[in-house]
């Protein structure tokens, strides 16, 4: 188990029993895209392999297949989420869900986005990052308006925080430094499906080399940055197409631009969604890797392109370079130049071998996330008892 910093430790007297775990999973992103709905059905698919967990799922109602393709008794009940709309969905989660969750006698309530009720359960609440707080700029206008004081008072309410990367755990730190002794740390792991399924070209990438980049459209992403550079690029590499992968995230339409001005001369190609076999087939051959996010919570496509053996530029972000864990090559954003030349370097390098780089996997996760469910279970007790 990794530690931001050391939490509470249980006493003799606190031993949290090892009978199955009964756990309230709250996945509002269950069903979705992006990298809060991956690690949503990635954990929920690793804790379903174990035998000392049980789960009441309360997602939207069409993440219900997900859970009937989980192995038998592991998922209890499934409870669909309520309320109209964003805020009602918001409310009903918060205000109305907890007391339903009680009269299951759950163990403890696992929060996965933003949000955890309002309950006398144990709770933990997974942190992806804390941008909602420090940049809400980037989302629309409700969310900006509401969700960084709900966020706020959820990471104060829960017993546990449950963190992504031990950066954004510094960063939970600096925000309140209340929240370290209840921090713990659960890195990603890259999806056992994506390591063996067979791989399968998408229709819209062309013919010829080209580098990759995954992840949504929005402006933390900084996709900008290697767009008003990439005629450059291919200038200098003999035509290196760019194929960005990922849908198109809050406030992306000046990159949706730029994207269709550059796609007319083919030196750009955005897929919006592809399947595993296809993004299995994006790592293998692209010869190059990019990811120039200004702040991220964990980065996995930087470790699923690893494990690939593909050669990664990245910024310095410091969970991208945690991610990375010295197999990648990371530059400053603030110096287009600087990508420009690395680019060029690392396609001019090609493929090395990276037997070195320790792939994590969401085994460990699950593991993790067990611990991370009894310290919170033994947290609260010591609470109430206070």
């Amino acid at each position: 188990m990794r530690f931001g910093r050391t939490p509470m430790s249980p006493g003799q007297d606190d031993q949290v029993s090892e009978e199955r775990l009964r756990v309230g999973y709250v996945a509002g992103a269950l069903a979705g895209g992006g990298g809060m709905a991956r690690y949503a059905r990635e954990l929920l698919k690793a804790l379903a392999l174990r035998d000392d967990v049980s789960f009441v799922v309360v997602a939207p109602r069409e993440a219900e297949p997900y859970c009937a393709d989980l192995p038998p008794g592991v998922v209890e009940r499934f409870i669909p989420f309520s309320g109209w709309g964003a805020v009602g969905r918001a409310a009903w989660e918060i205000h109305r869900l907890g007391a339903r969750l009680e009269r299951l006698d759950l163990d403890v309530v696992h929060g996965m986005k933003h949000l955890v009720p309002k309950t006398r359960l144990p709770t933990v609440l997974t942190v992806h990052d804390v941008m909602a707080i420090t940049w809400p700029q980037q989302f629309g206008l409700v969310k900006r308006m509401l969700l960084p004081r709900q966020y706020r008072d959820s990471l104060r309410a829960a017993d546990l925080l449950l963190s992504d990367s031990n950066a954004t755990a510094a960063r939970l730190a600096a925000l309140d430094p209340n929240f370290s002794s209840k921090t713990v740390v659960a890195g990603l792991g890259v999806a056992p499906h994506l390591l063996t399924v067979e791989s399968a070209r998408p229709s819209v990438v062309p013919e010829g080399p080209f580098a990759l980049v995954v992840g949504d459209l929005s402006p933390r992403k900084n996709l900008m940055l290697l767009l008003d550079i990439w005629e450059e690029v291919a200038a200098r590499t003999g035509g290196l197409r760019l194929v960005a992968v990922g849908p198109e995230g809050w406030r992306s339409k000046p990159t949706r631009s730029r994207i269709g001005d550059l796609a007319g001369s083919g030196v750009v190609t955005w897929a919006a969604h592809v399947s595993d076999r296809e993004l299995r087939w994006c790592y293998e051959n692209a010869a190059v890797v990019l990811m120039p996010t200004i702040e991220e919570g964990f980065g996995l496509p930087v470790v699923e392109a690893l494990a690939f053996g593909a050669p990664v530029v990245a910024s310095t972000d410091l969970a991208l370079i945690e991610a990375a864990a010295g197999m990648a090559r990371h530059v400053d954003v603030s110096f287009p130049d600087a990508w420009i030349k690395a680019i060029v370097e690392a396609c001019e390098a090609g493929r090395t071998s990276l037997s070195g780089f320790q792939l994590p996997t969401w085994d460990m996760c699950a593991a993790e996330t067990m611990e991370a469910y009894r310290l919170a279970i033994t947290a609260h007790g010591k609470l109430s008892r206070g």
